[in-house]
């Protein structure tokens, strides 16, 4: 008669960690923290270069980054934080055995209730903050002299029938950045930066309208009024506050370099020779071939 022993390999105790286990779980939450915060950081400074490009190719090239930049940090974000992972209870008498649910066979109620909240986590999550279509058709309305605000109309079919956090707008001094997510399947944006003049951040809106998202712009008001914008964004380098002059004749020489930087050839010799004689102290009588 033969006996036959069995020999048990020794394992951890119940709930003990694994050898190496418990510094990998901790170090790949740190690396995930350290990744979103510096896509972060690259993100911050890419605006802050946004705002300061006057170039329409440069801002085009920087608006791309930013959404790639952008769609990254979320990702890192997300997969950051991850749901919290429930203790395991002990299974029921009747639950099936493990035979069974490795074949298809038993109770599959479980697997759905437990696919419910994480369906409901990624539709409550906007199709990723990027990437970005560009709006680039617009109706603009500069308004009359005087005109404290500045209306852009963007036409978008079925925007009204999104969620009301789908469609935001972030504006500052010299810019606006608006947000459209989630319409049929495509985030859009319409970013503009270096804007003619100044605005009210804290007083201009958008509003969401049967197929229309509406911004308005407002103004900001100075000694002599509301100023008359020609464009909605400068063509070139915006003057800070700072370099604006007191004088009012010193206005009008700045304006009058203005237009003669963005006139044609007649236009740059007429200014040029007012500002001539001007400085002379001469009269100006244009010709009456001008």
């Amino acid at each position: 008669r033969l006996t036959v022993a069995r020999c048990h390999p020794t394992s951890p105790p119940a709930g003990g960690p694994t050898p190496g286990g418990q510094s990998r779980s901790r170090s790949v939450p740190r690396a995930m923290a350290e990744s979103a915060a510096t896509l972060k950081a690259d993100c911050d400074e890419v605006r802050s270069m946004l705002d300061r490009a006057t170039r329409p190719n440069v801002q085009r090239e920087l608006q791309r980054l930013l959404g790639q930049l952008e769609a990254e940090y979320a990702r890192a974000e997300s997969a950051g934080t991850p749901a919290a992972v429930p203790a395991a209870a002990p299974a029921p008498a009747n639950a099936p055995s493990a035979s069974n649910t490795a074949a298809g066979i038993g109770d599959r109620k479980p697997l759905a209730a437990a696919a419910a909240p994480a369906a409901a986590r990624a539709a409550s999550t906007h199709a990723a903050a990027g990437p970005w279509t560009e709006i680039t058709t617009f109706a603009l309305d500069l308004g009359g002299y005087s005109s404290p605000q500045i209306t852009v109309d963007i036409r978008l079919k079925g925007v009204e029938q999104l969620p009301a956090d789908s469609v935001t707008c972030d504006f500052t001094e010299a810019s606006f950045d608006l947000k459209v997510m989630g319409l049929e399947g495509k985030n859009y944006r319409f970013l503009r930066t270096n804007l003619e003049k100044d605005i009210v951040p804290g007083e201009s809106s958008v509003k969401v309208k049967k197929n229309h998202v509406v911004v308005t712009l407002q103004k900001e008001k100075d000694e002599f009024g509301y100023s008359s914008w020609s464009d909605l964004c400068a063509k070139g380098k915006r003057k800070s506050k700072a370099d604006k002059p007191s004088d009012p004749s010193a206005g009008i020489m700045d304006l009058m370099k203005d237009l003669y930087e963005d006139g044609d050839d007649n236009t740059k010799k007429l200014i040029g020779e007012a500002m001539y004689k001007a400085r002379r102290g001469e009269k100006f009588e244009p010709k009456d071939d001008m």
